[in-house]
């Protein structure tokens, strides 16, 4: 059904999809395309607000935006699932893929992951006690900068990882709740009793920040002052409390 408002034209939702689904018409496609842009939008920001430093936002948005035209002509209508669930997963993890292959290499993360884990495992026998950030890096033979950087790497591997998997699940469960079968409420159930006894068994530390980061939003630069602890170190915490969290829902998944 079309409708003129204002002198423009404005096609209902359905009528637009339709037409594309059997036609393939570009127009609609587009037209699908432009109405549903907001959500790249408001991905690729928060997104970029934690990774700025590896692509400048336009980059990012470009990323979400071809994702987006692949999600519409992917998207099947017949499905029960909302196009906007679907197209933010498609979305999240491409922009995810992205700025995963501008910021690092795997294999040199995963490989400085393990020397800052052995490292903090010696330190602490050796000392007694929490290594400092300049008795870490003495320890690896590196400056404190470097130190830093490789944290910093280390915290967004595993904070994309994570991003990735509660995306996967979440597609998983993407149904409407109309939709739901009791066996699907109980999976739901399930998954949030799963994070739940997964934060439980995270320290005391790795609980504060994982709620100070995910239900305050606050940043880790934030969390730093509010523990008085240095910005490393809350990455680190941080990042063993990801991975740790990773660890625990992957092997419930599989």
């Amino acid at each position: 059904m079309e409708i003129i408002k204002d002198d423009k034209i404005i096609i209902d939702d359905n009528e637009l999809w339709q037409r594309y689904f059997q036609s393939k018409d570009i127009a609609a496609r587009n037209k699908i395309v432009e109405k549903y842009a907001f959500i790249v939008k408001v991905i690729a920001m928060k997104i970029w607000g934690m990774y700025h430093q590896y692509g400048d936002v336009e980059d990012i948005v470009n990323e979400g935006i071809i994702a987006l035209i692949d999600a519409v002509g992917r998207f099947d209508i017949s499905k029960d699932i909302k196009f906007e669930t679907y197209a933010s997963i498609k979305i999240r993890g491409a922009i995810i893929d992205y700025v995963r292959k501008q910021a690092w290499s795997p294999r040199r993360v995963n490989k400085n992951r393990k020397l800052v884990e052995s490292a903090d495992k010696e330190l602490k026998i050796k000392l007694g006690r929490t290594p400092s950030e300049q008795e870490m890096a003495d320890y690896l033979k590196i400056d404190k900068t470097e130190y830093s950087k490789m944290i910093l790497e280390t915290n967004n591997s595993n904070l994309l990882s994570f991003e990735e998997l509660i995306s996967e699940l979440s597609y998983k469960n993407s149904a409407t709740s109309n939709d739901l079968t009791p066996e699907d409420n109980y999976a739901k159930q399930e998954l949030k009793k799963v994070l739940a006894d997964a934060i439980n068994q995270l320290e005391e530390k790795e609980k504060i920040i994982i709620s100070l980061y995910y239900k305050e939003e606050l940043k880790l630069k934030d969390i730093a002052d509010v523990m008085e602890i240095s910005n490393s170190r809350v990455s680190q915490i941080h990042s063993q409390a990801i991975a740790k969290l990773n660890n625990i829902l992957r092997k419930y998944m599989n």
